[in-house]
């Protein structure tokens, strides 16, 4: 065979396997995409995870948890939030969305604790969970707000060339004894970032508390002088505006704790209950902004502030500011107040009851004087 007898003879068999790969291709792939498209099976159905909408405890050996709908867990157990062992599986009964839990042992106060299980939903849908809580406290102490510094300033000493820091705080008054567990102090500015949960220490009526906002670590101070005081020394704190008659309690905090304009919110951590509140505001303040609007709006639903808490029913705080923080926003109805609670009456608090006071005293029985501007 010569050479042009062989590429004719290539060429044929060329065309015949393209011909008989075509023919192959075209009969097969629309019968396969078609075979693919009739065979495809769609689920439907809910395919998203339960929610845990809400938790709380409501006694010592007890709580409940709400979901996004109806569920049944397994595998639910106790926790010390420290530990890997387990104090036991817990109960659960079931109202609907709610689940309620009932623990073998009892919780104790102010101690962290957590539960972890599985929840499912009617259509195998599951969420793994974990949640820290406190013991519950079954004997919390009734405090009010009585006085506010919402400014951090400093000053020097001429003679020793001392710097002093001061910063902000929060004094409360005792009207009933208990613990202190469940309470924190909120800013509706700054919300869980600089919020202050209280310790479980038991108080007594007439005592006062002061919450020092934040640890100054300014200047190398590292937190020198500034000691909670969870016994019964009460000269424990000696930092700048300490009292050695009243407990001084120190948040972790280093940053700003509150807004120039502001609402200071006392509430039980674990209802989210708001107990008392303070709303304060600079004259050039015209509206909320929207972090504080949300909060403005749960604080004139509690009825804790008088006519609302929007900024015209806000105390003016133009006379506090970082170059006079001898000065702070002071309550003037303790008496009143004292005496409504001790008659089971409302505690009657709103702009009308609070001065800016001459001088801060925190720790100690309330200025009356307010400060003048020459």
């Amino acid at each position: 065979m010569n050479s042009n007898q062989f590429v004719k003879k290539l060429s044929q068999m060329i065309f015949v396997s393209a011909g008989l790969l075509f023919a192959v291709t075209f009969s097969v792939c629309p019968m396969s995409c078609r075979s693919s498209v009739e065979n495809l099976e769609l689920l439907s159905g809910d395919f998203s995870v339960p929610k845990i909408t809400k938790f709380c405890a409501t006694s010592s050996n007890s709580a409940r948890i709400d979901f996004s709908r109806e569920v049944e867990l397994k595998n639910t157990e106790l926790f010390l939030s420290d530990e890997i062992s387990s104090m036991g599986n817990v109960e659960c009964k079931y109202e609907e969305n709610t689940v309620l839990l009932e623990f073998k042992n009892e919780t104790a106060i102010g101690i962290d604790y957590k539960i972890e299980g599985m929840a499912f939903d009617s259509a195998g849908n599951s969420l793994t969970f974990s949640v820290p809580f406190k013991g519950f406290n079954s004997n919390p102490a009734k405090v009010i707000i009585t006085e506010l510094r919402n400014a951090y300033g400093t000053r020097t000493i001429k003679e020793t060339k001392e710097r002093l820091h001061r910063s902000e705080f929060v004094e409360l008054y005792v009207l009933k004894e208990g613990n202190l567990s469940g309470l924190e102090i909120i800013s509706a500015a700054n919300g869980d970032k600089t919020k202050f949960i209280l310790p479980a220490i038991e108080v007594k009526k007439g005592d006062y508390v002061t919450l020092h906002m934040r640890t100054i670590v300014a200047e190398g101070l590292d937190g020198e002088g500034m000691f909670n005081e969870l016994e019964n020394n009460l000269k424990l704190s000696t930092h700048e505006d300490s009292c050695d008659t009243a407990r001084d309690l120190w948040s972790e905090c280093t940053k700003k704790p509150f807004a120039a304009s502001d609402i200071v919110v006392l509430r039980n951590s674990n209802t989210s209950e708001i107990l008392d509140a303070v709303v304060f505001a600079k004259s050039d303040c015209t509206e909320w902004k929207k972090g504080i609007s949300d909060f403005a709006s749960i604080v004139s639903e509690s009825g804790v502030w008088q006519d609302g808490a929007s900024v015209e029913n806000a105390v003016c705080c133009d006379n506090v500011t970082p170059t006079a923080t001898t000065r702070s926003l002071s309550r003037q109805n303790l008496k009143e107040a004292i005496a409504a609670y001790k008659n089971g009456q409302p505690i009657v608090n709103g702009k009308d009851c609070w001065i800016v006071a001459k001088t801060a005293t925190p720790g100690y029985k309330n200025s009356d004087i307010p400060y003048v501007k020459k």
